[in-house]
This record gives C-alpha cells, sequence and structure tokens, in this order.
C-alpha cells in the first residue's frame, strides 16, 4: 500500500479507534513494527495532521492521535462546562 491510499487507510483506523499509538497503527494496517514502517507512518500523519484531519500529542516518546472531530468536541464540551 502507498501514499494516498495507505493515508486513507490510516485515517480511517485512527477515526474508528482513538486515541491510538502509532505503532498500534501499523500492528493493525498489517504492517510489521520495524523503523521504515514506523517513519513511513509519521510521515502520513505529520501530512493528515497539515491537511487538519487529525490531532497529534508527544507523551513521553509516544506519538498519540486522534480525529479532529473529537477535538472540536472538547473544545466545544470545555465551553459548555463554563
Amino acid at each position: 500500500m502507498k501514499g494516498k491510499r495507505l493515508r486513507n487507510k490510516i485515517l480511517e483506523r485512527i477515526e474508528s479507534n482513538w486515541p491510538t499509538h502509532i505503532k498500534e497503527l501499523i500492528r493493525d494496517t498489517g504492517f510489521e513494527v520495524d523503523n521504515a514502517n514506523i517513519k513511513k507512518f509519521s510521515y502520513h500523519i505529520r501530512q493528515l495532521e497539515k491537511e487538519e484531519k487529525i490531532k497529534t500529542k508527544r507523551i513521553g516518546r509516544a506519538l498519540v492521535v486522534w480525529p479532529i472531530e473529537i477535538e472540536k468536541l472538547r473544545i466545544i464540551h470545555e465551553l459548555l462546562k463554563v
């Protein structure tokens, strides 16, 4: 799997199972967890973040991702709480 097809598959996984970790995404899509695949998935995650489809956060050395719609709901929830 390459390019936009892989990126769409990653986005589908993130939307169906969030928050998620990059290694979990690699395993869920059927790839082996190695440095090459981690770099490949990191690239696609950065592109998805640039397109404003997902949010990312580093927790220690782990990269955690979730869909942007969930971030919007979180902001609305905080506004309603006040």
